[in-house]
């Protein structure tokens, strides 16, 4: 395909492709789009973090805030940053790393500064981008600008307001587009989720695609496949199913072309890794190194393979996944970056 599919064509791509033939068919356009416009790197992001507590009251439907098992888990002080930044960079070569934390209404602003100086005077080789929702401000981002953050996430998770106020109910699907246009207006990369499978139709996901398509600076576009977590009011959902994540994603390869584009939520799995290489990913973030507090979801990702490696700092746990996952992206004909 040598141009990108409009959005009549990018929503009868995501009807037709109704079985495994199809997607095959959808998956090698979408692998000749990526190796033309990006190359055969796969890229592997650190993630440190929590670095702020979400405040979001009541919390987001599907996430683990609204379990009634859930645990509070404080953010990161600046000393465990710090020793964080020294794991990444004396035990791994990973080139760019996730602040990731929740939204703090009233502004996060000076937390998100702080921990960028400490990679950045701890590893300044690393390049770091910022995950904290909508608490940024206009200053914000042109201080994270001028500390050479190359890019900031304001995810939407759906573009439909209804299914938004639905999962979100104490979120702001207003602010979230605030966010992503001063994110763009600045010059600084921007990063921004959709969730596959929270009620969304694929006109959503195509309006969603198209509405982030009009952005100058996007640079890259995580796709995420809801994932029910026990105890929450979306726990009785089913799951996204795998080929229709992938399937998203292909269409936004087509549409999207140079963009950087990873999978998420019950995608996060290195036995997915293939499925993603298929529908044109190029990058990932929680298949890297971790570090972050105690956590049995990424514990048991961790038992996967004796490839992996973990260890306890204080009360941190880094979990090492990229052993795994560079041989499974060689294995599927592409290029780990680290």
């Amino acid at each position: 395909m040598e141009e990108p599919p409009c959005k009549e064509e990018a929503l009868l791509l995501l009807h037709k492709v109704t079985s495994i033939e199809r997607f095959h068919e959808l998956s090698k356009v979408a692998v000749k789009v990526r190796e033309e416009e990006c190359g055969n790197i796969f890229k592997l992001d650190g993630f440190i973090g929590p670095i702020t507590e979400c405040e979001t009251d009541p919390p987001c439907r599907y996430c683990s805030r609204a379990s009634v098992n859930t645990i509070f888990r404080k953010p990161l002080s600046e000393n465990e940053i710090r020793m964080a930044v020294e794991v990444l960079r004396d035990e791994t070569s990973v080139h760019r790393v996730e602040l990731g934390g929740g939204t703090v209404w009233s502004g996060a602003g000076e937390l998100v500064i702080k921990a960028v100086k400490i990679v950045k005077e701890v590893a300044p080789h690393l390049k770091v981008w910022i995950n904290v929702g909508p608490s940024l401000n206009l200053g914000d981002l042109l201080k994270l600008k001028e500390l050479e953050v190359i890019e900031v996430c304001s995810s939407l998770e759906t573009i439909n307001p209804k299914v938004f106020v639905e999962a979100k109910p104490g979120d702001d699907i207003e602010a979230r587009m605030k966010l992503a246009e001063e994110i763009d207006k600045v010059g600084l990369g921007l990063t921004s989720v959709m969730m596959v499978g929270i009620g969304s139709t694929y006109e959503d996901y195509v309006e969603h695609i198209f509405w982030l398509k009009r952005f100058k600076h996007l640079s890259h576009f995580p796709i995420t496949g809801f994932r029910p977590i026990p105890g929450t009011p979306f726990a009785s959902r089913p799951m996204a199913s795998p080929l229709e994540v992938a399937k998203v994603g292909a269409v936004a390869r087509l549409v999207l072309r140079k963009v950087d584009i990873s999978f998420g939520g019950m995608m996060n799995d290195p036995r997915l890794l293939p499925l993603w290489i298929m529908a044109g990913a190029n990058r990932a973030i929680h298949l890297g190194p971790h570090v972050h507090r105690h956590n049995a979801a990424w514990s048991r990702l961790a038992q996967l393979s004796g490839e992996v490696r973990r260890k306890t700092i204080g009360e941190l746990e880094f979990i090492d996944l990229t052993p795994l996952t560079r041989r499974l992206i060689r294995e599927a004909g592409m290029e780990p970056e680290i």
